[in-house]
């Protein structure tokens, strides 16, 4: 079964270990230095009490599984400012053997029901991931046709959700 909670501190730990499993393959394709397996678990920690952002922790059968990571306001690679009722989601990660089985639309899904005042979310990831793309694309998010060069050779696919 799977369930989520806000991301409490002494998560922080774990959830850093399965964000490094997670992100480890897009860092040592794209070498892009904002790539979250570069990040420790203080990382996490300043998040959780920022109004700024919003944890979630991913659990599975009750253990820890991965994290989501949203940005209530401030600006995303395509949104100048995040107006009230628009979220960025700014990272989705679960245990690589635990991958491609749906857990992360589901968790998205979850999530979504924490933000009730939400009119639109934003996502993009490296265009050329399509279990990203897939992943998203389950949860109800549709291409926005915009892409943006983040680092040379990754470019990022923009993805919206109106609810």
């Amino acid at each position: 079964m799977i369930s989520i909670r806000p991301t409490v501190a002494k998560d922080a730990d774990a959830l850093c270990a399965l964000q490094k499993a997670a992100f480890l393959p897009i860092y040592e394709q794209y070498h892009d230095e904002g790539n979250p397996c570069l990040r420790g678990p203080e990382d996490i920690l300043k998040r959780l009490d920022s109004a700024t952002f919003k944890y979630y922790t991913i659990l599975v059968d009750g253990e820890i599984a991965g994290g989501v990571l949203y940005r209530r306001a401030g600006r995303t690679p395509f949104v100048a400012e995040l107006k009230p009722g628009e979220y960025y989601l700014l990272r989705i990660y679960v245990k690589p053997d635990l991958q491609c089985r749906g857990i992360g639309a589901q968790a998205i899904l979850l999530c979504e029901k924490e933000f009730p005042d939400a009119v639109k979310f934003y996502v993009d990831f490296p265009k050329e991931l399509v279990k990203n793309r897939k992943c998203y694309e389950k949860a109800g998010f549709r291409d926005s046709g915009e892409e943006l060069e983040a680092a040379p050779g990754l470019i990022l696919a923009g993805y919206e959700k109106s609810m």
